[in-house]
């Protein structure tokens, strides 16, 4: 196979974090497409929470997305100088470049798996009986950590610092792409792959094109369930997680390109 395989790689990312995927997809000579099926807007209910958030004092903070680090150095100028000896934990590797960008230099990180059974596996949030846990996230989503952390004796605070919904577009895929089988759509969230659905009208697909048969690539046997539930009948791909670099991989195996440069 060549990089020609797919007619276009549509990047579904909210238009705020998508930029990086887009790049490194066009570098690799990949013909990829900004279709948002997310959107992120402030939580407007979070900014009360922070008035005094910064004379608190937290054990472990934990951010669970690139977004909700973004969110947490705008409402409270969080920096490593307000508690040195806190420990900053970040879902996965994106979320940690995040945080360096911010200066953070001591980031734990789970090895392999970005879930939340990958996070509950780092020893430090084994032994949290006391300890008292921030936790950086957005609004809604699995939220099984949480709970884990409370029923361990963990002094928890949930700051959901962003909400997540379905964007209205005006984009027109069909004047782009004629062969939805040919089309590979990136989804790392069932939140993003349900808002897909609606916005390509699974539920009463138009005849030309049935977006149903687009290829999809998600991240997790759950989101494979939920395509077929939403209607979608075409080919799925599953990448290890949902970063950059497991995307492209991905990729790269099905179009025969060997292994990330």
């Amino acid at each position: 196979m060549s990089v020609n395989t797919f007619q276009h790689i549509i990047v579904t990312r909210p238009i705020t974090t998508a930029s990086p995927l887009l790049h490194r997809l066009a570098a690799l000579g990949l013909h990829p497409l900004p279709f948002p099926a997310l959107e992120i807007v402030d939580n407007p209910k979070i900014k009360a929470y922070f008035q005094t958030f910064t004379h608190s004092y937290f054990d472990i903070v934990l951010f669970i997305s690139p977004t909700a680090v973004h969110s947490a150095m705008k409402l409270c100028a969080l920096n490593t100088l307000l508690w040195p000896t806190t420990q900053f934990i970040a879902q996965g590797p994106g979320t940690a470049k995040t945080l360096m960008h911010y200066g953070f230099t001591s980031i734990i990180v789970p090895e392999n798996n970005y879930s939340t059974e990958g996070l509950l596996a780092l020893p430090i949030l084994n032994q949290v009986k006391g300890q008292k846990i921030a936790i950086f996230k957005g609004a809604g989503g699995r939220d099984a950590l949480a709970p884990y952390l409370e029923r361990q004796g963990a002094q928890l605070s949930r700051f959901d610092c962003y909400e997540r919904r379905c964007p209205t577009t005006n984009i027109d895929l069909s004047t782009q792409i004629d062969r939805p089988k040919n089309s590979l759509f990136i989804l790392t969230s069932c939140a993003g792959l349900h808002n897909l659905a609606v916005l390509l009208h699974f539920a009463q697909p138009m005849n030309k094109p049935d977006w149903r048969d687009c290829h999809l690539l998600i991240i997790n046997d759950k989101m494979k369930s939920l395509a077929r539930e939403l209607g979608h009948k075409g080919k799925i791909s599953l990448a290890d997680n949902a970063s950059d670099d497991a995307i492209i991989q991905c990729i790269l195996t099905l179009v025969g390109a060997g292994n990330t440069p």
